[in-house]
């Protein structure tokens, strides 16, 4: 004889717990419209200032404007992902928004990235040495991924390879080391150690710019020995250790 009783069997309770636990984490469209938009929207922002991180802008803000998205066709079963499309760029953020169950919803942002960088404070022409009066930290549009110069970057020695308009962020693809010894010219070269100064005629055999390594010719004794570059017309030789 069967006992029956108000209290459901086990395997009964288990069953309707997973049915509750997915009908729990079941998204409508219009939900899933509105979870997906605000996930999309937070992607594109994280990667937006990622990329500000990246070429190191300052104090980064983010502004985004959504296109109409292209709607996912059924309800979402379980939690939607986002991914930044791979054509995504610095003014255009591409987020694809999948979930099981609806398939896949499009976005399309425009935006804009500002905050500080070091930026020319007047036009600066090609070749020109650079000096404090022609640069400021300005707030500007992040328009290249391209590494931005650096807050504390020493402005000495460096000189535009291009025409950089006013308002323009300085970058290392602008700007050059500007040649302080040249190929042929005659250098001095200058050895201080323990307070002893020693200094040699020289000629270079290559041209560089501040700190960087050159071969220079010992005018006494006709050796060609590695220098470090100084000053104008100023090298230092490596020492061994």
């Amino acid at each position: 004889m069967a006992i029956f009783t108000n209290r459901p069997p086990a395997a009964l309770w288990r069953t309707a717990g997973l049915l509750l636990a997915s009908a729990g984490s079941l998204l409508s469209p219009a939900a899933l419209a509105a979870t997906a938009a605000e996930l999309a929207q937070q992607s594109a922002q994280q990667w937006l200032l990622q990329q500000a991180a990246a070429s190191g802008l300052r104090a980064p803000q983010v502004r985004l404007q959504a296109l109409p998205a292209r709607l996912a066709p059924g309800s979402c079963l379980g939690k939607p992902v986002a991914e930044i499309g791979s054509d995504s760029q610095l003014g255009r953020v591409r987020v694809r928004v999948r979930c099981q169950g609806a398939g896949e919803i499009g976005y399309l942002f425009r935006a804009e990235v500002s905050g500080l960088a070091l930026a020319a404070t007047r036009d600066i022409a090609p070749g020109q040495a650079l000096s404090t009066a022609d640069v400021s930290e300005q707030r500007v549009l992040l328009r290249s991924p391209q590494p931005l110069l650096a807050a504390d970057a020493a402005l000495d020695g460096l000189r535009s390879k291009t025409q950089i308009r006013q308002g323009t962020p300085l970058r290392g693809l602008l700007l050059e080391t500007a040649p302080l010894v040249k190929r042929g010219m005659a250098v001095a070269i200058v050895a201080e150690q323990e307070g002893i100064r020693v200094e040699v005629a020289g000629t270079a055999l290559e041209t560089a710019g501040k700190d960087e390594w050159v071969r220079v010719k010992n005018g006494n004794s006709g050796k060609v020995i590695r220098a470090r570059v100084i000053d104008s017309g100023v090298v230092s030789p490596e020492i061994s250790q």
